[in-house]
Formats: structure tokens, C-alpha cells, sequence
């Protein structure tokens, strides 16, 4: 004979315990609109690529590769003639000038001026007219100076002029000791600024010699 069981005391009285209440998810978006990568990252999936995003990303990056070019263009056409402090980006023509004084065949030199170009050294008090003699001029020092060097230090563009400031450094032979003096050069180009159509040179004989251990009247020997 089974005994029925009977509830305890104020059993009658208790509150049933609510069910625990369901996840939140979002509300099922309509068929017509395309999922976003806010649904699908609620259903625990990878988003997959709109459609077009790649072509969309790859135009992008293109007008704005288009659009940086020709600003940077503009900017270099309206600044080309204006004055410059080139700093250590040596105008073309500069740095071959420097390099034929700094190498051993003269006609490097003259290769580099107008056929009429004029080159003045201003401490000496001597100028040349044409490419021969310019290089002439090269082959004249190289007889005089071992070891000549031009060493730039800085450039600045101003139009068609450039103004090379630079050591100027050598040896005269027969001399106690080597020299090396500031010097500040003027290159003036022609229009399209591929050659030099003069050269002014400026630095202190009286230093070069003092440096050189040569008394202040020393002449070089003649040619």
C-alpha cells in the first residue's frame, strides 16, 4: 500500500522559479536587405566581402596615388626658378662640376659649359672663354696642385644661378704644407639648366697661401 506524500508546511505558498530568460539576438533582418558584418558577427560567423569592396578600395587608392602625384608635380613646377637652400640635394650640374675638379681628365670640365661659357677665378684674377681653355684651366691647376679637391657643402638655387659653397683643398708642389680654404662659387646656367654658362669663383689666395707655408709674393712658376 503505497502512502501519499504530502508538501511541508508552506510549500503551497512558494514562487515558482522563473526560467532563466533566452539569449538576446538580433531580430531577423528582411530577405530583400544584404547582411551587414554587425549580423553575422551575432550569429558567431565570419563576415563575408561586400560585394565590390575590392574594386571600390582599388579605385580608391588609385585617385589618391593620382591626386598625390600631380600636387607633388605643381609644387615642384611653381618652386623650380625659386630660391632654395638645396641642402644636401646637390643640384645635378653642381656635383658633376665638383667631380671634374676632383678627377684627372680636363676636358670633363670643360664638357660641362656652354660652347661660349666664361670661367673666372676670382682670387687669381684669370678668366677663360670657351671649353678648351676652360679645360685648360683644369689641366694648368693639375700641374700646380696635387691632390685638388672640391668638397660641397652646401647649394643654393636661385633662378638660374647656383651658389656652391665648398672646400677647396690641394697641395702646391714645392710647398711645406697642403691647403684647404672655404670657397664660394657662382654657376650660372643656361635655360635649361643643363650647362654652365659661367663660373665665378671666390676664396682667399692669402690663405691658401699662409696654409701652404708660401710667402705672401709667391707666383707659380710660369706654364
Amino acid at each position: 500500500m503505497k502512502v501519499a506524500r504530502t508538501q511541508p508546511d508552506g510549500a503551497a505558498h512558494r514562487r515558482p522559479r522563473p526560467a532563466t530568460a533566452p539569449p538576446l539576438t538580433r531580430p531577423p533582418k528582411p530577405a530583400h536587405l544584404p547582411a551587414t558584418a554587425a549580423d553575422v558577427a551575432v550569429a558567431g560567423k565570419t563576415a563575408p566581402a561586400l560585394p565590390g569592396a575590392s574594386t571600390m578600395t582599388s579605385r580608391t587608392i588609385r585617385t589618391l596615388t593620382v591626386l598625390t602625384a600631380a600636387a607633388s608635380l605643381c609644387a615642384t613646377a611653381s618652386t623650380a626658378y625659386a630660391a632654395q637652400d638645396t641642402g644636401r640635394r646637390t643640384p645635378g650640374i653642381a656635383a658633376a662640376w665638383a667631380r671634374a675638379w676632383n678627377g684627372t681628365d680636363p676636358q670633363d670640365l670643360g664638357a660641362l659649359f656652354t660652347a661660349d661659357g666664361v670661367y673666372t677665378d676670382e682670387a687669381v684674377g684669370v678668366t677663360f672663354r670657351g671649353r678648351k681653355e676652360i679645360a685648360g684651366w683644369k689641366a694648368r691647376a693639375d700641374t700646380l696642385i696635387d691632390n685638388v679637391h672640391v668638397t660641397i657643402r652646401s647649394t643654393r638655387l636661385d633662378g638660374d644661378r647656383i651658389t656652391v659653397r665648398a672646400v677647396y683643398s690641394g697641395h702646391l708642389k714645392g710647398a711645406p704644407k697642403p691647403f684647404a680654404v672655404p670657397m664660394t662659387t657662382q654657376l650660372g646656367l643656361d635655360g635649361n639648366h643643363c650647362r654652365i654658362a659661367f663660373d665665378q669663383d671666390h676664396y682667399s689666395l692669402a690663405t691658401v697661401l699662409a696654409q701652404s707655408g708660401l710667402p705672401a709674393d709667391w707666383t707659380p712658376p710660369a706654364a
